[in-house]
């Protein structure tokens, strides 16, 4: 029997029809979250890369996933997919592939150009939301160049100040890859972060290579000290950024998170808090909380820089966090102020099944309103009379609600937001796979069988999944995206701390503080649509369009176009005043990712043409943007009381690239203009000896072999044409095949990183799915990393096995 003073109240969701029909507020509140929606929508796009590690002209293997559109699946067919330096956002490498029925298959090599460095892969679609795409997923990447970097530049602090001067130095160096001084480098700086600029500069290099940067070391604050500089030598650039030592600076970030938005007085309210160094990485610490200053308690947060307490504030009490650093506490950091009067939300689990537990407790007599919604649709709205200082247990049935996050909002009698929670429902239906090879260690040149098999809540489910085997050392874990993760969790919160699981959803006391910590990142959603938007945004696409001219003159009739993509042939007219748009269909191409466009008029040197490419448009927008690809390590703060072992990210096995000879290095001169080749044994783009510098340009009309097998007639390099009328466009890539290596012929080595890929496999629900590869000549780890869709959402499993020579 329940005491007087603690109402209980079970609240099932089938009567959503219902309940949302009550009042015209509630009807209001429908229209305002309809509102909200339209101007927030986004698409959600996935990519599944092979590795997230790779070589300069290396294979790059990936299939992607429209997980959620913004308007029918019919409108989207291209993949507009961008490779992008972090330094400097500089765009090295686009290229185009098909969409269809929501899954894109491609592949493409990376120049021979690219140096060592931190890149990223950033992927949009054909569909266009006001003026930015509709979508846009980043995978990080690490590119480990066996060329020599004629510029590898660095910054380091030479002097912190001097007495007589008053002034500190910074150290540029430049070096080639094998350690050569670079001379007479173009340099330019500048010390300061946006209008806060102390200093800027242009010099050069000495004959070892160094510069000596000064800056005012007394005028130093944490909002000027940082140090931007390129550096130049011929056509090579580097871009660095070194931020100055502080000795009084803030070292750490440290934020709190009341459960529900606020602190209320008088009650226990649950609250989350963060640890960051200055940079963002997280940070395992220890602390002290403190009222006024009266030691309350000990609180700490674990490996991912995440933790929570409770506290019942008081009025007129300020709190405040100091951390423990060796035995001494440093800093201090206040909490936010409590609120007199309000309303609290405490949740058991933010984790349900098919229930959620909830207490709401009030200072004040008022009657509140409880919604429970996914920022798209409103599930359950009802009032609630609560009392002061009486705690009101809510039993939530989530019958109706879908799996995944979702919200609880409350709202004051005038239907204003008071406190909000996020939290998963029906986290036991969520798809696990299961990968079982017959083994897990196998022999160079040797095969392993898997059996695949996916289930939820003990049922089998059908899939369709993609499958990499890579070398374990092409994968760092720190950067590695998953479908799961991504679907379930990143894609609807804020940039999220790393996990010491593999898959953050699977780490429950870390999913539980996420929830926590990230919930009300959008307690502000009503008041924005109250607020008003910018104007409504118009859904467009990305696509070729043209005019054509004669001379300065529009035209007054339409002229007739050609599109050539290999065997793709396509007749074009523009309108009546020369403008046209190129159907995606007419881009298409099997073979090379140019196509050619024609003017099909005798006179054609008469005719001016103008094309907007989309890939200019997506190209101005990337290099406006800044990326820094942050390292997940996590740290510690040694309190001194007891270790704490730190999460220490991941220590990646370096790829070692060995160099035999300098001419084994350079080797874009044994290619053709379009990057075709043939290997000593005469296979025509032979993948085992791509860097092999006894290759020889393929040539016109020539019979060549396939790795694959078989014969073909080389027919050409578009890039070698030279007509003037033909106009060279890029076109859109269909998937090639990923050919599978001949284990038997001992003359051919095999020493690909990715063994194996599959860019879709089908998974049924009548029993195990199998499927077989074979390992190649390169001995250590491998990781089996197979993700994808199933008929109850997205799944995820990696196995790792071990080959031996």
């Amino acid at each position: 029997m329940l005491k007087k003073s603690l109402l209980f109240l079970v609240l099932s969701l089938f009567l959503e029809l219902n309940l949302r029909a009550q009042t015209n507020k509630t009807d209001s509140l429908a229209n305002v979250l309809e509102h909200y929606d339209l101007h927030n929508r986004n698409s959600v796009l996935f990519v599944h890369f092979d590795k997230n590690i790779y070589t300069n002209n290396d294979q790059v293997w990936f299939t992607g996933y429209l997980l959620k559109t913004i308007v029918g699946l019919a409108h989207y067919n291209t993949l507009y997919l961008s490779l992008v330096r972090d330094a400097d956002s500089s765009v090295v490498l686009q290229q185009k592939f098909l969409i269809e029925k929501g899954y894109t298959f491609g592949s493409l090599i990376l120049p021979d150009s690219l140096q060592s460095g931190s890149y990223r892969f950033v992927a949009n679609t054909n569909i266009k939301f006001g003026d930015k795409p509709d979508v846009e997923f980043l995978q990080p990447i690490t590119i480990k160049s066996t060329t020599i970097n004629p510029l590898v530049a660095s910054l380091s602090l030479f002097k912190a100040g001097d007495e007589t001067t008053g002034n500190g130095t910074v150290l540029l160096k430049a070096l080639t890859g094998d350690n050569r001084f670079v001379a007479d480098a173009e340099v330019s700086y500048t010390i300061g972060r946006d209008r806060n600029i102390l200093k800027t500069g242009k010099a050069k290099t000495s004959v070892i290579g160094e510069m000596m940067i000064d800056f005012p070391a007394n005028r130093l604050t944490n909002e000027n000290n940082l140090v931007s500089v390129s550096v130049k030598k011929g056509v090579s650039k580097e871009y660095l950024n070194f931020e100055i030592p502080i000795k009084e600076e803030v070292r750490f970030q440290v934020s709190f998170f009341s459960e529900g938005g606020y602190m209320v007085s008088g009650i226990q309210n649950k609250v989350g808090w963060e640890v960051k160094d200055r940079d963002g990485l997280s940070i395992s610490a220890k602390a002290v909380l403190f009222a006024d200053d009266k030691v309350l308690d000990t609180i700490s947060t674990d490996l991912s820089g995440l933790g929570n307490f409770y506290l019942k504030p008081e009025s007129g009490k300020s709190y405040k966090v100091k951390l423990l650093n060796e035995n001494k506490l440093i800093g201090s950091y206040a909490l936010p102020e409590s609120l007199k009067q309000g309303t609290v939300i405490r949740l058991n689990s933010a984790i349900g099944n098919d229930e959620i537990r909830a207490v709401l407790q009030s200072n004040i007599d008022e009657t509140i309103h409880l919604v429970v919604h996914n920022q798209e649709k409103i599930f359950l709205v009802t009032a609630l009379d609560m009392k002061n200082n009486r705690p009101l247990k809510v039993l939530l049935k989530l019958d109706s609600v879908p799996k995944g996050l979702n919200t609880i909002t409350l709202f004051d009698g005038l239907y204003r937001p008071i406190a909000e929670r996020i939290f998963f429902a029906h986290y036991n239906e969520l798809s696990k796979l299961e990968i079982l090879p017959e083994g897990e260690e196998f022999k160079t040149r040797d095969s392993v069988k898997l059996n695949l098999k996916v289930s939820s809540s003990g049922k089998l489910l059908n899939g369709l999944v993609s499958i990499a085997v890579v070398q374990g050392n092409r994968i760092n874990l720190s950067s590695r995206k998953n479908i799961v993760d991504f679907a379930y969790l990143e894609n609807h919160t804020n940039e999220l701390p790393p996990s010491s699981s593999g898959i953050k959803l699977e780490d429950l006391n870390y999913l539980e503080n996420v929830l926590l910590i990230k919930g009300w990142r959008k307690y502000k959603w009503p008041h924005q649509v109250t607020e008003g938007f910018p104007q409504e945004k118009t859904i467009s696409a990305f696509e070729y369009r043209g005019e054509i001219t004669k001379g300065k003159k529009m035209l007054k009739v339409p002229i007739s176009l050609t599109t050539i993509a290999g065997s793709n042939l396509n007749a074009i007219t523009t309108d009546s005043l020369g403008k046209f748009v190129l159907p995606y269909s007419a881009l298409i191409t099997e073979d090379k990712p140019k196509i050619w466009l024609t003017i099909n008029d005798r006179n054609f040197s008469a005719y001016n043409v103008n094309i907007l490419n989309p890939f200019s448009e997506i190209k101005s927008l990337l290099r406006s943007s800044h990326y820094a690809q942050k390292t997940q390590n996590t740290s510690v703060l040694q309190s001194g009381s007891e270790g704490i072992s730190a999460l220490s990210g991941i220590k990646l096995k370096d790829v070692t690239i060995k160099k035999v000879k300098d001419n084994s290095i350079f080797f874009a001169s044994n290619m053709n203009k379009c990057g075709d080749y043939v290997c000593g044994n005469g296979y025509l783009n032979c993948p085992n000896h791509r860097n092999d510098p006894k290759n020889k340009p393929a040539e016109n009309n020539r019979s060549y072999k396939l790795f694959g097998g078989g014969t073909t007639v080389y027919g050409g390099c578009s890039a070698d044409a030279n007509k003037p009328n033909l106009f060279i466009l890029d076109g859109i890539s269909l998937p090639k095949e990923f050919y599978v290596a001949d284990i038997r012929n001992l003359n051919e080595p095999i020493n690909f990183s990715t063994i194996y890929w599959n860019y879709q496999t089908a998974i049924s629900k009548t029993g195990d799915t199998s499927l077989t590869f074979t390992t190649g000549d390169l001995s250590g780890e491998f990781k089996i990393i197979i993700q994808g869709i199933t008929d109850n959402g997205s799944v995820y499993a990696e196995k790792t096995i071990t080959v031996k020579k």
